[in-house]
């Protein structure tokens, strides 16, 4: 049976460079946005949103989605709080949660970040700028 991204993840020791961030920890709070941005709609919709404020009609047409999928993403990335929703009159306008995405963008940053990725002779044994730094 195939691994997941998320299980290999999860099953990955925790090896982190001397003075950086714990990886660990790091994992399990960005884990949610990975397991919710893994499905190519959601992060389309995450993506159309980030262009701004949209009511669902919107994104249905933009998205060429059935009505009943858009809501079950929509309602997915709302439950996780990465995204908003407004009511006016009838309509439900959705847009990004600013300040989810401000409480993630250091972990992903950290994550990904090659100045914390220890590749052996060349860095070993020293802390990261940006690590270091916080």
């Amino acid at each position: 049976m195939k691994q997941s991204l998320i299980e290999f993840v999860e099953a990955a020791p925790v090896l982190t460079e001397p003075g950086c961030a714990s990886a660990a920890g790091d994992v399990q709070a960005i884990l949610p946005l990975l397991k919710l941005m893994s499905e190519p709609n959601r992060l389309r919709i995450f993506a159309l949103l980030a262009g701004g404020e949209r009511c669902v009609c919107d994104i249905e047409a933009d998205m060429r989605l059935p009505q009943n999928l858009v809501s079950h993403h929509l309602g997915l990335l709302r439950d996780a709080g990465f995204i908003r929703a407004r009511r006016a009159g009838r309509w439900v306008y959705y847009s990004v949660n600013k300040e989810m995405l401000a409480s993630v963008y250091p972990v992903i940053c950290r994550l990904f970040n090659p100045e914390c990725v220890n590749d052996g002779a060349s860095n070993a044994g020293q802390t990261c700028r940006v690590c270091s730094s916080e």
